[in-house]
């Protein structure tokens, strides 16, 4: 009997660690089945986080973009009001060119001048024409009208200048310093004109673009009493009918 009772004893223990086993082994299923599903909502989560991050980020940058696009749209208005507010001074410029080239008209009429002569000049147009049209006078050694080597160039610009632009009349008007008599020096100015002016007839110019005229010593550019003085005043000034801007 006692060896009997051992025995179940023995069959009963066997069959509660079989059990055990098996039950351990359900439970670290589950854990592992848990711990997985906890796995993938945490990476979904990620994702999801990551998706509001890129869309956030898409969000600003269209943002952003559409400010640029602003910017670039006020920049763009700006630059056309600014080229509307050249063009209506320009138009202005342009009426007063005309209001004083129909003056100029007028009086050259008013002179029996030639009234096909009315083309009148900007600084700026001589300089871009040639920068040597900067320079319009022409300087003499005392007592000569002959002119100098060194401005025969500039004497060719003025020529080509006004072979380019027929409308336009010049005066070329001849000074002296104030050391001879009044007479001599109207004498001498002249002729100092008349050589710029046969220069300029000699390159082709036509003679009613170019009228000579002396104002002896009576315009000086320089007051000295000295040489400095005087050589500024030994000239030829070629006077183009300036607009003033």
């Amino acid at each position: 009997m006692k060896k009997y009772l051992i025995l179940v004893l023995i069959v009963m223990l066997t069959a509660c660690a079989s059990f055990g086993e098996k039950g351990g082994t359900a439970g670290k299923r589950e854990e592992l089945a848990r711990q997985e599903e906890a796995r993938k909502q945490e990476e979904a989560r990620k994702q999801e986080e990551v998706r509001k991050q890129e869309e956030v980020r898409q969000q600003v940058e269209t943002r952003k973009q559409e400010e640029v696009r602003q910017q670039q749209e006020a920049l763009k208005q700006e630059e056309v009001r600014k080229q509307e507010e050249v063009r209506k001074q320009e138009e202005i410029l342009r009426q007063q060119e005309l209001a004083q080239i129909e003056e100029l008209r007028r009086q050259r009429i008013e002179d029996n001048d030639d009234p096909a002569l009315i083309g009148m000049v900007t600084e700026e147009q001589l300089k871009k024409s040639d920068p040597l049209l900067s320079d319009r006078r022409i300087y003499y050694d005392l007592d000569k009208y002959d002119i100098k080597q060194k401005y025969v160039p500039v004497v060719a610009a003025h020529a080509r200048f006004l072979l380019a632009n027929p409308t336009v009349k010049v005066f070329v008007e001849g000074n002296c310093d104030d050391r001879g008599s009044p007479d001599y020096n109207v004498s001498l100015g002249q002729r100092r004109a008349e050589s710029v002016q046969r220069a300029l007839l000699a390159l082709g110019v036509p003679a009613r673009q170019v009228e000579a005229v002396s104002f002896g010593a009576e315009r000086p550019v320089a007051h000295g009493r000295n040489e400095e003085s005087w050589a500024l005043n030994r000239r030829s000034d070629v006077i183009y009918p300036m607009l003033k801007r």
